[in-house]
């Protein structure tokens, strides 16, 4: 069973295949740079291997072989201008294995998941003008904490003004308070020795 799907550059096959105990089957692919592809591979059994490989210099490189799962999963993106691509299944049972192959290239791969929504933009626009209005709130609050820091220095410079004119009247009081008990002691020595 084979189901082919192809909406623009797209592809998407899944089908079945039975293999037969000790046998191995081979699927080929070719790909562009940067394109990606996806296997998943389910069976009966989890008694078989997986093996990918990718031709370089018509030699193959093993880039994935496992064995002894139910299910595979393997995502590539090749780097090369071309890329010859080969996996192979091989049937480790004693009795026959079911593959279930479901093998995608291109742009079903995106998780869709992922991708924004016109509803999600919405609630961003939502958060967006939230964030505007704490913003606005917090340009105020700062505005105002400017102005009481204007007033309060401006009020801490009138107070010092203030101390020091208090603190010099003081300072002249004493000593005219000073120099007047000097005078009336004078005088009253004064007096004492007259008399």
């Amino acid at each position: 069973m084979i189901l082919l799907l192809l909406v623009g550059i797209v592809q998407c096959v899944q089908f079945g295949y039975e293999v037969e105990r000790g046998q191995q089957i081979c699927f080929e692919d070719y790909f562009s740079q940067d394109d990606v592809f996806d296997l998943r591979v389910r069976a009966n059994s989890s008694n078989y291997s997986v093996k990918l490989e990718e031709s370089e210099n018509k030699k193959y490189v093993l880039l994935y072989e496992r064995s002894g799962s139910w299910e595979h999963n393997y995502q590539h993106q090749s780097n090369h201008r071309a890329s010859h691509m080969r996996y192979c299944f091989i049937n480790l049972e004693n009795d026959n294995i079911v593959f279930n192959i479901t093998y995608k290239t291109g742009s079903e791969l995106a998780d869709m998941q992922k991708v924004a929504k016109i509803s999600d933009l919405n609630q961003m626009g939502d958060y967006m003008k939230k964030l505007n209005s704490l913003l606005d709130d917090i340009k105020r609050e700062r505005s105002f904490l400017i102005s009481k820091y204007d007033f309060m220095s401006k009020m801490q410079g009138s107070i010092s003004k203030k101390q020091i004119v208090f603190g010099l009247l003081c300072l002249g009081l004493s000593l005219i308070i000073t120099a007047i008990t000097v005078n009336l002691i004078k005088r009253i020595l004064q007096q004492k020795k007259s008399q």
